[in-house]
């Protein structure tokens, strides 16, 4: 048994018929495996072979996860193409849970945020969130939570983005204007009756402005 030069905190234990089974050191104490000539039990065997898939599938989420958040049905998705038995992919994200590494409210929330600042419609962002895998009393909660604290109103982001988006248009036909900012908005999850209102207010302002 020795600890991995690869995978700090995990050891790997070899048997005498070659196979090696990489495991956290928790495992070596629930099977004896705690020192090199120790004789195993089948049972024993059986415990590492499962404990080493185990701690293979967490090793991979825990490096997807530091390259960015991920939802646990984001990170099931992902490892099922490595890992076909989905009880061991269950066991390895619920333990991921437990230790506080993988939290789905962690992500509605920081997503939920930044997708209000970047101008989405919170009708955008529940979307997302529930395509996410976020179940929705979650996703709710971190809406909510990010509205309040950022002040956010939906009108308001909803003109801004539109004046934004106007001043890309330039000098093109009022209609052709009017319906590239209404899908525009609509792709942002801006409901129809504040996105045709706005609209109409910005090529109304336009106009007036055009005629003093």
């Amino acid at each position: 048994m020795l600890e991995s030069a690869r995978r700090p905190g995990r050891f790997v234990v070899t048997l005498t018929d070659g196979r090696l089974f990489t495991v956290a050191i928790g495992a070596l104490s629930e099977t004896g495996a705690t020192r090199t000539g120790v004789e195993l039990t089948r049972e024993a065997v059986g415990v590492l072979a499962r404990e080493s898939l185990i701690t293979d599938v967490s090793d991979r989420a825990m490096n997807t996860l530091a390259r960015g958040r991920r939802t646990r049905r984001e990170l099931e998705i992902r490892l099922r193409r490595v890992q076909p038995d989905a009880t061991v992919v269950a066991e390895a994200l619920n333990r991921l849970v437990d230790g506080g590494i993988l939290s789905d409210a962690e992500v509605a929330r920081a997503e939920a945020a930044s997708r209000l600042r970047r101008g989405e419609a919170p009708a955008r962002v529940r979307q997302v969130l529930r395509q996410k895998g976020i179940e929705g009393t979650m996703v709710q909660e971190a809406l909510s939570d990010a509205v309040i604290d950022d002040g956010f109103d939906e009108a308001q982001a909803c003109r801004a983005l539109a004046e934004k988006r106007r001043r890309t248009l330039g000098e093109k036909e009022p209609e052709v204007i009017r319906r590239r900012l209404i899908a525009f908005l609509q792709r942002r999850g801006f409901g129809g009756r504040l996105v045709t209102g706005v609209v109409n207010d910005i090529l109304r302002s336009q106009t007036i402005n055009e005629v003093d």
